[in-house]
Formats: C-alpha cells, sequence, structure tokens
C-alpha cells in the first residue's frame, strides 16, 4: 500500500510538471515552476537545477530557496563541487551534512551555508549529460533509495524536455542544445588513413518524445509488453531465417541468450517501475538505456561490457518499435555522405560502400571486421570518436581527417580552406602518379621493384589495372568469409577464386588460405576463450585442426584455377610440420583432382608468409620444400617488438625502420637469396613510400600494398639511387643508430624529393 502512494504521489507530481510544461511563458518562468513543484513535493525548502553550457560550464537556471540573485550568476566547472562531480561522474550524490562532503564547494552568492542536507542527479539522457537538478534541507536529512529514484526520475523528464529545447531563452548565448550548432573538432583512432570532407548521415538518429509523462500506466504497459513481444518475434525469425544451417546449433545459443536478456526479470521490473511513477512506456526504456551507458562507459570486464552492450542494442531495438522508427539512407541523394554510428557490421557497410565516402565510429577497434573492410574498399575510417553522436545533426558539414584520427564537424571556413588546399595538392599529385602507372618502378641505378596490390574482395580488383601493379601479391580469402553471416559452399568460392584469376588477366595472384581467429572470427567457428587471441588458436593453427575447412578450400582452389598457374601462401607458419602438413592437403586435394579427371592448374605453388621469427631460423628441408617466402610486416613486427597492433598505446611506438628490425630483415633476404627463393614483403609499412624505398634497399624485390599506395611509392623509388640508399642503411647499422628514419628523413629533403610522401586520399 505505501510503495502504491509512493507512485501516486510520483505521478501527481510528474502530471503537475507536465501541466507546467504545457502551459504558454518564457523559459525561465517554466524553470522557475518547476523547481518550485519539486521542493514542495519533495519536502525540501531547496530545489535547484544546474543545466550544462556549450563550454562545459555548469550554469545555476533556477531555483526554489536559494537566492535569486545567483540565478545565472553561480557556475561549477565540470568535477567542482558536489554539482560538477555529479555531472562528471554521472552519479547521484547525497549526504546529511553537506559542510564535510569531501569535495564541497560553498558558493556565497547563493545563500546556501544554513542547508546541511544534499542530494544531487544528474539529467542524462542515453549518456548524454545535460545538467543537475538538486534538493536540499535546513536539517539532517537521510535521503532514501526511494528518494533518489523519485528524483531521477523527475530527472529524466526534464532531461526529455530539455532535449526538445523547452528551458532555451531566445537569447541565451549559452542555450541548451547549441553544442549541435557550433563547430567541434574529436581526436579518435585512425582506422583507415584517408581525408574525406562531406555530409554528415547519422546511422540511427536520436529519438524525440514530445509526451514523457503518463497517467495511464495500465495502458503504457500494455504498450511495452507488445513492443517486447515484436522484438522477441522479430528477433526469432530473423536469426532463425538468417542462419537455418548446418552449423545453427550455436546460432540457437545466441538466440537463446538474447531471449534470456529480453526477460531478464531486473530488467522488466525497473522498466515496469519506472512507469508506475509515471514516465511513459517509451521514457521508462530511455531510462534503462541511459543507466546502461553510463555503466558501459566504467566496466573493464570484457564480458560484463559485451553483456551490457546486449542490453543496450536491445533497448535500442525497443525504442525502435515503440517510436516506429525507420531509418532509410539514401546516401546517393547526399552530397560526399560521411557516416556517423555508434557502431556498423560488416555486411551493412558492404551495402552502403559505393555511395560512402567516409565512415566514424564511437566505438570499434583497429583489428575489428568492419575495419578490414574499410581498408579492403579504401573507405577513410576514424575510430572512437566519442561525443560525436550528441553533438551531430543531418546535413552537417564534417571534416575526417584520417591521417590523424581527427574530425571536424561543422568546421570554421578556414579549415575548410585548408583541408581543400591539402586535398588539391593530393589530387595534383595522383594525377602526376596516374601519369607513372604504365612505367616500371625501376631506381635511377637501374634496379627494378615489382609493386603488387593486396585484395580481398571482388571491389578490389578494378584497382589493379588502374594503378598500374604487377599483379595481387596477397589474396586474403577470409574477407570473403568475414563478410557474410555463413561460410560459402565450395562452388560458390571456386567462382569466387575463378572471377579473381579472370580479374588479373594473367598477372599472378597469390590467394592465403583462411587467416582466420584473433580478431577474424568466423560464423561457422566458435571462438576460443584466450587472454592473448593474438598468439592463441589462429591461422595455419586452427586451419590444421579444422581440416575439413583447409580441404575444401583447396579444392576451391585448384577448381577456381580451371588449368592456370595457382600459387597459395600459408599464414603464420612457426615451424616447418605446420607448413608440410598444410602443403600435403593442398597437394593431396591436386592428386584426387586429378584422378576424377578433373582439371588441375598449370603450375602450382605452395609458399609461407613469414609473421613469426623463429621461421627465418627453420631447417634447410623447410627452405628447400617451400616454393616462396612473403614476410607479412604486420604481424612480424608486433610480434619482434612484443607490440600489440590493436594497443594505441604500443603499436605506434616501435619504428619498422629500426636498425634492429632492418638486420632481422636482412637476413630473411639472405636466408632466401641462399636458397634461391622468390622473396616478397606485404603490409601496411610496404605502401609508405619511405619505408617501401628502404625494404628495396635492402634487397627486397617485390613489395605489396594497398592500390592507392602504388603511385607514391613508384614516384620514390623511380627517382633515387637504392645504391645510395642501401649505403645509408648499412652506415646506420654499423654505427649502431637506433633508426635510419632520421637518416632517410634529411637524405630525401637534400635531394628534394620528400614531396612524395602523400598519404592516401579519398577524395
Amino acid at each position: 500500500m505505501v510503495q502504491k502512494n509512493k507512485n501516486l504521489n510520483s505521478r501527481v507530481l510528474l502530471g503537475r510538471l507536465k501541466q507546467a510544461l504545457a502551459e504558454q511563458g518564457e523559459a525561465q518562468a517554466r524553470l522557475n515552476e518547476i523547481v518550485k513543484l519539486i521542493a514542495s513535493s519533495m519536502k525540501s525548502e531547496v530545489c535547484s537545477i544546474y543545466l550544462k553550457r556549450a563550454d562545459d560550464i555548469m550554469e545555476l537556471y533556477a531555483t526554489e530557496g536559494l537566492l535569486s540573485k545567483a540565478v545565472h550568476y553561480s557556475q561549477l566547472k565540470m568535477g567542482q563541487g558536489l554539482v560538477g562531480r555529479i555531472a562528471e561522474t554521472a552519479e547521484p550524490i547525497k549526504t546529511s551534512n553537506v559542510a564535510q562532503k569531501k569535495g564541497f564547494v560553498y558558493l556565497p552568492e547563493t545563500g546556501e551555508e544554513k542547508y546541511k542536507s544534499f542530494l544531487g542527479v544528474p539529467i542524462q539522457r542515453l549518456g548524454k549529460i545535460l545538467g543537475v537538478l538538486v534538493i536540499q534541507n535546513l536539517l539532517e536529512r537521510k535521503y532514501s533509495d526511494d528518494d533518489v529514484y523519485g528524483l531521477e526520475i523527475v530527472a529524466m523528464v526534464i532531461a526529455e524536455m530539455a532535449e526538445l529545447g523547452v528551458f532555451t531563452a531566445t537569447d541565451d548565448k549559452n542555450k541548451l542544445g547549441q553544442e549541435r550548432q557550433i563547430p567541434f573538432s574529436t581526436f579518435g583512432l585512425i582506422g583507415k588513413e584517408g581525408v574525406a570532407l562531406g555530409t554528415t548521415v547519422l546511422l540511427e538518429p536520436s529519438i524525440k518524445i514530445t509526451n514523457p509523462v503518463t497517467d495511464n500506466p495500465i495502458l503504457e504497459k500494455q504498450r511495452l509488453n507488445s513492443a517486447l513481444k515484436k522484438l522477441k518475434n522479430t528477433l526469432g525469425e530473423g536469426i532463425g531465417r538468417k542462419y537455418a544451417t548446418k552449423q545453427k546449433g550455436e546460432f540457437l545459443e545466441i538466440l537463446e541468450t538474447h531471449k534470456v536478456l529480453i526477460e531478464d526479470k531486473g530488467w522488466l521490473n525497473r522498466m515496469a517501475s519506472s512507469i508506475d511513477n509515471g514516465l511513459s512506456a517509451t521514457v521508462a526504456v530511455e531510462k534503462e538505456q541511459t543507466a546502461i551507458k553510463a555503466r558501459i562507459a566504467k566496466v573493464k570486464n570484457y564480458y560484463f561490457r559485451e553483456r551490457l552492450n546486449e542490453f543496450y542494442e536491445i533497448s535500442n531495438s525497443l525504442l525502435k518499435i515503440m517510436t516506429k522508427q525507420k531509418v532509410t539512407l539514401k546516401l546517393n541523394t547526399i552530397d560526399k555522405p560521411i557516416l556517423i554510428a555508434r557502431n556498423i557490421g560488416p555486411l551493412e557497410l558492404i551495402s552502403m560502400r559505393e555511395h560512402l565516402n567516409g565512415l566514424i565510429l564511437e566505438e570499434g577497434s583497429v583489428g575489428s571486421h568492419t575495419t578490414i573492410v574499410c581498408r579492403a574498399l579504401n573507405i577513410p575510417l576514424v575510430i572512437q570518436a566519442k561525443s560525436l553522436i550528441e553533438r551531430a545533426n543531418h546535413g552537417d558539414k564534417v571534416i575526417l581527417d584520417g591521417d590523424k584520427g581527427v574530425v571536424h564537424l561543422r568546421p570554421e571556413k578556414e579549415i575548410i580552406g585548408s583541408y581543400k588546399s591539402k586535398l588539391a595538392m593530393r589530387d595534383k599529385a595522383q594525377k602526376s602518379f596516374l601519369a607513372l602507372r604504365d612505367q616500371n618502378a625501376i631506381s635511377v641505378d637501374g634496379v627494378k621493384i615489382s609493386l603488387m596490390i593486396n585484395a580481398g574482395l571482388m571491389e578490389d580488383l578494378p584497382s589493379l589495372a588502374d594503378s598500374g601493379a604487377e599483379g595481387v601479391g596477397l589474396y586474403r580469402t577470409e574477407l570473403q568469409f568475414l563478410i557474410r553471416n555463413t561460410v560459402p559452399k565450395r562452388a560458390e568460392q571456386a567462382r569466387i577464386y575463378s572471377k579473381v584469376l579472370d580479374s588479373a588477366r594473367g598477372l599472378p595472384v597469390f590467394f592465403r588460405t583462411l587467416d582466420i581467429g584473433s580478431d577474424k572470427i568466423l560464423p561457422s567457428i566458435s571462438p576460443e576463450i584466450e587472454p592473448n587471441p593474438a598468439l592463441g588458436w589462429r591461422a595455419i593453427r586452427l586451419a590444421l585442426e579444422k581440416s575439413s575447412v583447409l580441404k575444401m578450400q583447396a579444392q576451391a582452389l585448384i577448381r577456381g584455377a580451371r588449368g592456370r598457374d595457382l600459387s597459395i601462401v600459408i599464414p603464420l607458419v612457426t615451424k616447418p610440420s605446420e607448413f608440410d602438413q598444410a602443403k600435403g592437403i593442398i597437394l593431396t586435394e591436386i592428386a584426387r583432382e586429378k584422378s576424377r579427371k578433373r582439371l588441375i592448374p598449370k603450375s602450382i605453388k605452395v609458399g609461407a608468409m613469414l609473421e613469426v621469427p623463429s621461421l627465418a631460423f627453420s631447417t634447410k628441408s623447410f627452405f628447400k620444400s617451400v616454393d616462396f617466402i612473403m614476410v607479412g610486416g604486420n604481424d612480424l613486427k608486433q610480434f619482434f617488438f612484443a607490440a600489440d597492433r590493436e594497443n594505441e598505446k604500443v603499436r605506434r611506438r616501435y619504428d619498422m625502420l629500426s636498425t634492429s628490425f632492418l638486420s632481422f630483415l636482412k637476413l630473411i633476404n639472405k636466408k632466401c637469396s641462399q636458397f634461391n627463393l622468390p622473396l616478397s614483403f606485404c603490409g601496411e609499412d610496404a605502401g609508405k613510400p619511405v619505408e617501401a624505398l628502404v625494404l628495396s634497399s635492402i634487397g627486397f624485390r617485390c613489395l605489396s600494398m594497398q592500390p592507392n599506395c602504388i603511385g607514391p611509392v613508384k614516384a620514390l623509388l623511380r627517382s633515387v639511387s637504392l645504391s645510395e640508399v642501401s649505403s645509408l642503411v648499412e652506415r646506420s647499422i654499423e654505427e649502431n643508430i637506433e633508426t635510419v628514419r632520421p637518416t632517410m628523413t634529411n637524405y630525401l629533403a637534400r635531394i628534394n624529393k620528400y614531396h612524395v610522401q602523400i598519404p592516401n586520399s579519398s577524395e
């Protein structure tokens, strides 16, 4: 009975707030009426509303009980005082003796010295702090959990109204919501290099709720239950239809997990309680989503973060159903669209690729599937760009600088002008690179370097002819698997490989067998729970365990070759026996195809990727059995320096041009020369002009890179003497210099060739 009365009291207060908000009048008058109502209802002498300005200052916008002269005068920085701390942490603070509370800051203009008790809660919406709501009492008062919850309910309504601009005065220079109009810049992480100027497109525009309060809890609960039922049905049908395969056990498990989450009693009870207290069903869901987002930011444990993220996405789906929100992105009608999203899957990204000019994510990782696909499609990407969605509108001008990992939203004219000049210079350079397309990369002293492209999707292959590359130095077969929800069948794989060879028109193509595990997980293979996946059960280790997958891929490659030359490279070989097993499976499948009178490749070459330092010290028998060596620079550098590729604190700390790493690469080159083995280098460093120059100078005669890197690399190689560069590198090694980068920078500046280091552009 007590709880029922509390609910009734709460609904009465929210009803009065709704009435006050609906009345015509100035924003200040509405705020003044609201604090009076809250103070009276909460049996407090003081109620104050602090709102967050565009400059991150918490300003007192209205008060009942404090001195009126403090309104729009009293200000606190984020983290300053109890109000600032609430805004910073997004957590309530309560105390019966505020003067003794750590962090308390006394504002003399408020006259608050006589009030002992303090309760403050954040005014927030989906992780965005809009302000702080405070009540104070003259006497010592121990605020209960019910008091906190009741004030949070009120704060949620205020948040919804603030987001709609109800409290914004027309002449207020620091008005709420101004962050959606003023210029804003934020730093993230580099996902894919490139610069793009364009128009903002939000994947999920913010949901506007015009009526956050209800006077009919029964009807609102029915709305919630109806939406939950629809979500369950949609989820069940969708997953059942999408993953109705032989391996559906895992997907049924996923489905059941989501069903359990949807039926979580704690989650459901909290939403029901919010409705009982007067919130509409939509705001009740949003209140839970807001709380979840705040918790996600604080949780470090990966498992719990993922579980909370699942709750967040379920809440988001529920809101879309309840608000009947349907997002249709017509990218072809937008001038240079740049997509902004919390996160996005590779499948959805692939469907947008034709029109997308760039991608900005608030989450994401360097090694995610989406990042991999962006690199393959040459789409500039910045990840972990915080606080962007809450500040962006559809149609805003935006600059994505993937070279530096920075985003400029609604940029000033000066910034736009600077980037346009930068892009104009790049366009000019690209035209000069295009003129070299049909010419070989031959140095001034007559050394020829073969430049090839990395590929993994059919969309990459037109770049082969456009770039002037001499073939596909690395075709990453796993990308065709990662962008699908099911494993492509053997016949489908064979068709893909055949099309790749058709597109190459006689130029060499090196197919890498599935490099999965670690950050690349297939839907048909349950990931191993490992403390360090990069060093764990992945690539050839996993393929040999799942030998049926490797056999099927070998069959598909053999049939896709259709009598042409076939080159296959085995990833992450650590010891000779792994290579021997993999090569044995491939040769067995060729023999089996031959015995069945099927067409077999004209020639077969099986090589190994040298990504693990130990392989460079293998036995003579290994180097005699392998047909070629391909250095996988990305993984090799990670293992050589013990620097995680996905850890921003260390991944850029170690220089590929360090003399220790170059000495190791020289050893690999010497070993391959000894056995007359073809040697190539692939990875992001191969596409950087200076790094490519140094690699060529120490003996690498074949480099594989992103298609748009061919031009800058070729231009530099054709303008210098490799023997000169080789002498500089040797001298640096002999003199124990840590890195040759300063030496190369000075050398290129001296011969006036440093300008060719033009970063990649998507413009």
